[in-house]
């Protein structure tokens, strides 16, 4: 089986196509439908292309990505689905290679799709449905969306036509909370995702809260929640320490106020000892 032109869209469209090499969220260089030199197909043809490694800005064209995309999804995504399922509808094959493709291949092995290697249609989509939504600890309207669209594929068949508005203005929303909660704020929407990929180099400085500048704000919020958890872990230890050492008898604390005084002692007789 291979991926359908109809599936092709579906993913790519949800993938969103970046010019540009960026760095994902954990800090992988990632361009065009997501593609990184993990990929060993991508990475044989960067290679033959330019004779050395993706690096930062380096760009691709659409056309050369949905190339790439079919044929990446082929080769290192439908094989799995076909290991893993067998023969199975279009409409399933392609569901199942997009979640492969987002996920990666372990996906294959989690509950939804235990479900639908047992034959339990309905329950491998209700899982899909309302899980394995979220990026850097936070639930993301842009993979509840997806979620929901490859459970609606997989159960029933049905591709999106196109992205209804207020599908649109929720992912804005999500966006704009993400922004908030770095410190950007304001009425400006554009002026906004400007000023934080101003801050954010080498985010091209277009106003457009694409894949690259998501990757770089999500990025920036596990720095920040790891910053948090690090600061919350050492002051755990200094209490922790501080409460052992209050259990002390009181003779146990002789020992090192005793050693204190006697090196003080020691460096202030040395200091001002008269010269001979």
């Amino acid at each position: 089986m291979r991926l359908s032109k109809k599936g092709l869209a579906f993913i790519a469209g949800h993938e969103g196509f970046v010019p540009h090499a960026y760095r994902d969220p954990v800090g992988i260089l990632t361009i065009g439908y997501g593609f990184t030199m993990r990929s060993a197909v991508f990475a044989a043809w960067w290679r033959t292309a330019h004779g050395r490694e993706l690096r930062q800005d380096d760009v691709i064209t659409r056309a050369d990505s949905e190339q790439l995309l079919e044929r990446l999804v082929d080769e290192e995504y439908g094989r799995a689905v076909l290991q893993t399922f067998g023969r199975i509808p279009q409409h399933q094959f392609d569901a199942c290679c997009s979640v492969a493709y987002n996920l990666g291949p372990r996906a294959l092995t989690w509950r939804w799709a235990r479900a639908l290697k047992a034959g339990d249609l309905a329950r491998a989509a209700a899982i899909l449905r309302d899980n394995y939504n979220t990026a850097a600890g936070r639930r993301l309207a842009g993979l509840v969306r997806r979620r929901k669209e490859e459970a609606r594929l997989l159960e029933a068949g049905i591709y999106p036509a196109h992205t209804p508005a207020w599908r649109k203005n929720r992912v804005i929303r999500d966006d704009r909370m993400l922004l908030a909660e770095l410190g950007y704020r304001g009425a400006d929407v554009r002026a906004v995702v400007r000023r934080f990929q101003r801050d954010h180099p080498p985010l091209r400085v277009d106003g457009l809260f694409g894949p690259a500048s998501r990757a770089a704000a999500l990025a920036a919020v596990r720095r920040r929640k790891m910053q948090r958890d690090m600061s919350g872990a050492g002051a755990l230890a200094l209490v922790g320490v501080m409460g052992w050492w209050a259990q002390l008898p009181l003779w146990a604390w002789a020992v090192p106020v005793a050693a204190t005084v006697m090196v003080c002692g020691f460096l202030l007789i040395a200091r001002y000892r008269p010269c001979r």
